[in-house]
């Protein structure tokens, strides 16, 4: 059963988490570009959009998945500061997305008039453009590096 649990956990961090990682890092240039016109550049922006909202929400089951496979054993686990770290890690991960880059995101596709109708609302524009993208660059770049290094301390070896 650990075997199936930790094959579903990878598998939902690279299916999952990749995505993400790639979508976050593209999206302000896309959104840059789309700015300065062209429909193919909003629609790319839309997409990068939508695959970072959707796939980072539904990222959550490879840290979930994780906690799973924890509980298993427990006993061997629950001395290793390592995973823990891992954990703390994901959770900061994923409240920077959720807490930066998704609204960032959301403001621009606002300011570009990309959001769908039933979706729009009036406090989703930004001022400022630059400095949402500023925003929504460095919350990739952190998002992503925290992920880096959660993948790092998931392989480190438990003290003795």
């Amino acid at each position: 059963m650990t075997t199936f649990f930790l094959v579903l956990h990878v598998a939902a961090a690279i299916i999952l988490l990749g995505p993400v990682v790639v979508s976050t890092s593209m999206f302000p240039r896309a959104a840059a570009e789309a700015r300065n016109g062209g429909e193919e550049a909003v629609a790319r922006a839309s997409v990068l959009h939508s695959i970072t909202k959707t796939y980072g929400l539904l990222s959550v089951l490879a840290p979930l998945l994780g906690g799973v496979l924890l509980s298993f054993d427990w006993d061997t686990h629950q001395s290793n500061y390592w995973l823990h770290t891992a954990i703390v890690l994901s959770v900061i991960a994923w409240a920077i997305l959720l807490g930066m880059v998704l609204p960032q995101q959301r403001k621009m596709m606002g300011t570009l008039g990309a959001l769908p109708p039933a979706d729009a609302d009036p406090s989703d524009v930004t001022s400022n453009f630059e400095g949402s993208k500023a925003k929504a660059s460095a919350g990739a770049g952190i998002f992503n590096l925290l992920w880096l290094l959660v993948l790092i301390t998931m392989f480190l070896p438990a003290p003795m």
